[in-house]
C-alpha cells in the first residue's frame, strides 16, 4: 500500500466526524451525475486509512484528511438536526456492539433469549436487569464448579409498550456450561430458547444487527468486564484525483485494491458515500481474515 507514515501529518490530522460529513450514499445518484460529481474533484488530497479488527473481521474506512487550515472549508455549514444525530449515535453504538460481539463471541457460543411469564413480569426495565444478574451469577457459580471461569457477555434488553414489545433480554454468552442446564435455571420464563452461536463469513454481524435492533432503556445493551476491545490502526496515503475517480466509476477496482493491500483478508463488500460540499468521499470497506486453509487454497490458485 502507498503509505505515508510521516509524523509530522500525524500531528497536523485533525479528528472530525466523518461519517456524519460524509452522508450521501453514492449508490443512490444516477450515473451522470456521478460522471459530474468525479469531473468536479480536481484536487489530489491526502486520506487517512482506518483499520478495525474485530475477530476475524476487518474494517476499512478511508476518508479525507484536514490540518487547521483547510477543516474550516470542509466543516458542515450547520449542526445535524437531534434526529440526525440521534441516528447517528444509535448507528455507532450499534457499530460498537457488533464490533464488541465479533471480537468476543466464537461457534458454539450461546445466544439465549429470556422471556417472563405474566406472574414474573418485573414492574420495570431495571428490575428486569437485576433478574439477568441473577441469572448469569448462577452461570458462572456453575461454572466455578467445573473449574471454569466466569463467562464473559454481553445482553440487549427490548421493551416497547407503545409497539406492543413485551420485556425481554438477549444474551450472548460464551460456552462452557451444558444447554440443558442454561435453561433450568432461567426461572422467569418458560419460553427461554438457547441456541448454539453459527457465524457466516460476516461473523456474527447478523445476530448482533438482530439483538441491536430497537432496544429500549438508558442504555442500549450492557457487558461483563475484560471483554477482547477491537484493533484499530491508521495509516496516511495520498489517492490522486485519477485513483478515486477510477474506483468510484468502478466498483470492482476497490475490491481488487482491498485484496491486493490486504492478501491475508478477503473482500466481502463495501459502500461510497460523498459530501456534497466538498466533493470528496467516505469509503468503508468489510473484509474477512482468511483462516490458515483459505490462504494456502489461495496460494495455490
Amino acid at each position: 500500500m502507498d503509505i505515508n507514515k510521516s509524523s509530522k501529518r500525524k500531528r497536523t490530522e485533525i479528528e472530525y466526524d466523518y461519517e456524519n460529513l460524509y452522508d450521501v450514499p453514492i449508490d443512490t445518484l444516477k450515473d451522470k451525475y456521478i460522471e459530474e460529481l468525479l469531473r468536479t474533484n480536481k484536487i489530489d488530497h491526502h486520506y487517512t486509512t482506518k483499520t478495525i479488527q474485530s475477530g476475524n473481521q476487518f474494517e476499512v474506512e478511508i476518508y479525507p484528511t484536514f490540518n487547521k487550515k483547510d477543516i474550516e472549508k470542509y466543516k458542515p455549514s450547520k449542526k445535524p438536526s437531534k434526529k440526525a444525530q440521534k441516528n447517528l449515535n444509535e448507528k455507532n453504538a450499534r457499530k460498537r456492539l457488533i464490533r464488541l460481539i465479533n471480537a468476543n463471541f466464537d461457534l458454539d457460543d450461546w445466544a439465549i433469549h429470556l422471556t417472563y411469564s405474566n406472574e414474573n413480569l418485573p414492574p420495570s426495565v431495571e428490575e428486569a436487569e437485576k433478574e439477568v444478574y441473577k441469572y448469569i451469577r448462577k452461570i458462572n457459580y456453575r461454572r466455578k464448579k467445573v473449574g471454569l471461569p466466569n463467562a464473559k457477555w454481553i445482553y440487549v434488553t427490548e421493551y416497547d409498550p407503545k409497539k406492543k414489545i413485551r420485556l425481554h433480554h438477549h444474551l450472548l454468552i460464551e460456552k462452557g456450561i451444558d444447554r440443558k442446564v442454561m435453561k433450568s435455571l432461567w426461572k422467569n420464563g418458560t419460553r427461554t430458547e438457547i441456541k448454539e452461536l453459527e457465524p457466516d463469513e460476516f461473523g456474527l454481524t447478523g445476530i448482533a444487527n438482530y439483538i441491536s435492533k430497537d432496544p429500549k432503556g438508558k442504555k442500549r445493551w450492557k457487558s461483563s468486564k475484560g471483554l477482547k476491545q477491537p484493533i484499530e490502526r491508521k495509516s496516511y496515503t495520498v489517492f490522486s484525483r485519477k485513483k478515486i475517480s477510477k474506483m468510484i466509476s468502478d466498483s470492482s477496482l476497490i475490491s481488487q485494491y482491498m485484496n491486493t493491500n490486504y492478501k491475508a483478508k478477503q473482500y466481502l463488500s463495501h459502500e461510497v458515500r460523498y459530501n456534497k460540499t466538498n466533493h470528496m468521499y467516505y469509503i468503508y470497506v468489510q473484509m474477512k481474515i482468511k483462516n490458515k486453509k483459505e490462504r494456502c487454497e489461495r496460494r495455490n490458485i
